[in-house]
């Protein structure tokens, strides 16, 4: 089978990162405190702006992109999928991978290279546009996908009419459901699932 990964939620925990991370940085800098716990995306997590949201990313993006580690259990699992004679395909709407200048390029080198580190082999790697709701499943599409491993609601949803889809489990999509949609709580039951 043909099975895509999503990084961020997935591959690695940018929720347990952004919460370790943003609860003093927006103290100290904003005086602002945790708004919704249970929010995926930093600036719902804090209720700020986006200058605000720029700032901490400026500060903490490098930390994330370069040393922010695999969730446990992801290169071990997938290796037994490609072992089984799966093709694993990173499917990611990391912000500014799709930038066509040097910024995008430095962003897909800084993936490459996280994905190299932390041992987590593919056949491919696509870039999706994070500003386009559905850019993951017309990757899908393209790339034959028959299983995708997504946390993201609207890619979960955009997805599940074309593909099977393993919601990653995280407090904020915790409300998904539906056809084609089974949930894993870590890469052990997203082994077992696939199998």
């Amino acid at each position: 089978m043909n099975i895509g990964i999503d990084v961020d939620g997935v591959l690695t925990d940018i929720h347990g990162f952004n919460l370790k991370h943003g609860p003093p940085f927006f103290k100290k800098r904003f005086n602002r405190d945790v708004a919704d716990i249970n929010e995926n995306d930093i600036r719902d997590i804090f209720a700020c702006p986006d200058n605000e949201l720029a700032k901490y990313w400026k500060k903490h993006m490098f930390a994330y992109t370069v040393f922010e580690p695999a969730r446990k259990g992801a290169r071990k699992n997938i290796k037994r999928l490609r072992k089984d004679g799966h093709k694993i395909y990173i499917i990611s709407k990391r912000v500014f991978t799709c930038r066509e200048d040097f910024v995008g390029k430095l962003a897909r080198s800084f993936l490459r290279n996280w994905l190299w580190r932390n041992g987590i082999r593919y056949k491919k790697i696509v870039f999706c546009d994070s500003e386009i709701a559905d850019s993951k499943k017309t990757a899908c599409i393209e790339k034959n996908i028959d299983i995708m491993i997504d946390d993201e609601q609207v890619n979960i949803d955009a997805i599940s009419p074309i593909a099977k889809v393993i919601c990653f489990d995280a407090a904020y999509n915790r409300d998904c459901e539906g056809e084609n949609i089974v949930r894993a709580y870590n890469w052990n039951d997203v082994y077992k699932l696939i199998q």
